[in-house]
């Protein structure tokens, strides 16, 4: 089968450059590893939500899952040869290319990546992604040396600084028995990845010049050396935002409150575990910061006399803790602020909650207010999805449906960066 008749498969298959709205037309390139294998599920999930996807593979891929498996998902011919011989066909790439609205490599390998960073194009699928002019998405999966190598790091930056979208790896075990950062993302994330870019694909990086504070987590207040008072919050919704945000061209500081999740390149990262530790840091970033996103849900109480050493629970059979109110760090920077755009959350439970969050927005004297039910279970805290209405700016507000957070997140940047943009300042 020769190069037109592979460009005329995908056009007559799919829906070239498809125009519906929500749906894609997706070029997915697989590299060598033992994640390939994970690419059948992030296919059939794409699927699943209304895609078309067609297939390039890489030779080393080939060694872990074959291209006939793939060919049987996607009902098309998969791309495996930039030169044909009395075996193979070989592929033109830019009739690859064509009609595709967005392409995506996962996994990605270190060498592919390092090709893709240099201009290399060795391989159909590079060739592909050099000639490739819409949005692309990068899922890289290495092993933890590999990914934490300088070489590797560098080029991840330098796929950043070329518009590239990450969905940096997670840590856990690897297939070579190690502990650490390096394994491919979850099929769900990585698609999810795809679907933010292209729902804010006109957004690119509208925020190229900025500066985004968030806040992150949840506070921990101590009772003595052991034992805190605290709160289910995650970090993910902020972490997702801090994604976002960094992946339309912002730079971003997170003030961070005990999140357990892996930290991501290109962003800074500041610990603060308590509300006190909090506020010191957000007042301290908060001058250099053109918009900020006080996501972390900061506890509005603390014990007044935190013991310096561990309670001894036999000398009695109860205890009564003293507590005092914490600052309110978002309505103290509102109080400060100049040039710059603030959101705030407001995570409230039961059917009063959200006329609670519009009070929010008004008594803070803050510009968008996004409101979460922490009644709806699998929604809110550690969840991986959220149900928000975003408040503002203006008179308007949005209720949103369930989405990932990640989605959750482009949207509220949607919201903000406009205001971002008339800044009188100009950022």
């Amino acid at each position: 089968m020769h190069a037109g008749h592979f460009a005329r498969r995908i056009s007559h298959d799919g829906r070239s450059g498809s125009s519906l709205p929500g749906v894609a037309e997706i070029l997915m390139g697989v590299t060598g590893g033992i994640a390939a294998y994970k690419s059948l599920d992030v296919l059939r999930i794409l699927q699943r939500h209304g895609h078309g996807v067609s297939v390039v593979m890489t030779h080393t891929a080939e060694r872990f899952v074959g291209s006939a498996s793939f060919a049987a998902l996607s009902g098309r011919e998969v791309g495996t040869h930039l030169f044909g011989d009395s075996e193979q066909p070989g592929y033109h790439h830019l009739d690859v290319n064509d009609g595709k609205d967005l392409m995506l490599v996962a996994p990605a390998s270190a060498n592919t990546i390092s090709q893709m960073a240099s201009g290399s194009a060795t391989s159909l699928l590079t060739s592909c992604y050099l000639a490739f002019r819409g949005p692309v998405v990068v899922a890289p999966a290495m092993n933890t040396s590999m990914w934490l190598h300088p070489a590797t790091a560098r080029n991840i930056n330098m796929l950043r600084a070329d518009g590239v979208h990450l969905v940096d790896p997670e840590s856990g075990l690897l297939a070579d028995g190690a502990v650490g950062p390096g394994r491919l993302a979850e099929p769900t994330a990585i698609v999810d990845a795809v679907e933010a870019v292209l729902a804010g694909g006109s957004a690119g990086r509208d925020l190229a010049g900025t500066t985004v504070l968030i806040s992150a987590g949840g506070t921990r207040e101590p009772i003595d050396a052991v034992r805190y008072v605290g709160n289910r919050s995650s970090g993910r919704m902020g972490w997702a935002l801090a994604a976002a945000a960094r992946d339309r061209g912002a730079d971003v500081v997170v003030v961070q409150a005990n999140v357990d999740l892996p930290r991501e390149a290109g962003i800074r990262y500041v610990d603060a575990p308590t509300a006190a530790a909090m506020r010191d840091a957000c007042r301290a970033e908060f001058p250099g910061c053109d918009m900020l996103i006080m996501c972390a849900a900061v506890a509005d109480y603390r014990p007044i006399d935190a013991a310096s050493g561990k309670l001894d629970k036999s000398r009695a059979d109860a205890l009564t803790v003293q507590m005092e109110r914490t600052t309110d760090i978002l309505a103290e920077l509102s109080a400060l602020r100049e040039d710059q755009v603030l959101v705030g959350f407001a995570a409230e439970h039961g059917p009063e909650g959200l006329e609670r969050a519009r009070g929010k927005r008004q008594r803070k004297s803050v510009d968008i207010v996004v409101h979460n039910d922490a009644a709806v279970e699998g929604a809110a805290f550690e969840g991986a999805d959220n149900i928000i209405t975003i408040i503002g700016p203006g008179e308007s507000e949005q209720a949103l449906p369930r989405m990932s957070k990640r989605q959750c997140a482009e949207r509220i940047l949607d919201a903000a960066t406009p205001l971002v943009e008339a800044l009188p300042s100009g950022a």
